[in-house]
């Protein structure tokens, strides 16, 4: 897979993560759970030859997590696995996974993978995960898996504002946790303050937070999938309008 690389003679990053998750955390096993993954993961990546293809374990880890690395394996933790009531909400949490990888994102591990290597374990990994993201891939990237992962839950057929409930859950999960700034950010009366028309000063106030957090804050990245999806929405009109005339001509 690209991104993959050896940690020694013989042995890639991608196997030896993958040995680390499924040695210490047990893997979702019932078929409805594996049958559910395996048919959204499935519709994301039709077309897809083999070799390109992720596989989607489902670990039990205690935070409700997903993460990808190098290697062919999505990593979608089975606590927010279960909140995700619908499959277009598992649908964007892997595509955005997928993204990482289309995007050339999980190439930048390869700096860091002699001290990866020696972290105490697969649970603390998955734990630190969310920092070691933040300083590999920055806001910038994140949003880009986010918008390149709801074109591809729109190029697999899911409903795009089905998809971002996704964000509903992950404010729940933020604001039972008790971490306000990451929903609403540095101004809790905006949810846009990258708008075009927004102030200079609200630009720079979020993007020393983004680059302090590593993301946008969440009903911010929510904001600006709706516009992405808006714009492929519009750019979707004459075409389906050129189809219904043609429908009626034949």
């Amino acid at each position: 897979m690209a991104g993959d690389f050896d940690i020694e003679k013989g042995v890639r990053f991608g196997k030896w993560l993958h040995d680390q998750v499924t040695e210490e955390v047990h893997i979702e096993t019932e078929s409805w759970a594996l049958d559910r993954v395996r048919s959204v993961s499935d519709r994301l990546q039709t077309g897809r030859a083999e070799h390109q293809r992720l596989d989607v374990l489902v670990p039990w880890f205690s935070e409700p997590t997903a993460f990808t690395a190098p290697g062919n394996h999505i990593y979608f933790g089975r606590r927010l696995f279960e909140r995700c009531a619908t499959d277009e909400q598992a649908a964007f949490v892997i595509a955005h996974e997928i993204a990482h990888h289309d995007l050339g994102h999980v190439d930048l591990f390869s700096d860091v993978g002699d001290r990866l290597i020696k972290l105490p374990g697969a649970r603390f990994f998955a734990l630190a995960f969310h920092v070691l993201e933040a300083r590999l891939y920055g806001p910038e990237r994140e949003c880009d898996a986010d918008r390149c992962g709801l074109d591809l839950c729109l190029a697999a057929g899911f409903n795009g504002r089905r998809c971002l409930k996704l964000f509903d859950i992950l404010e729940q999960i933020a604001l039972y946790a008790g971490d306000e700034d990451v929903v609403y950010g540095p101004d809790v009366e905006s949810d846009n303050e990258l708008a075009p028309d927004a102030d200079w000063k609200t630009k720079a106030k979020i993007w020393l937070w983004q680059k302090r957090r590593g993301y946008l804050p969440i009903r911010d990245r929510k904001e600006v999938l709706l516009t992405h999806l808006k714009d492929r929405e519009r750019a979707l009109k004459p075409w389906r309008a050129s189809r219904r005339k043609a429908a009626r001509i034949t």
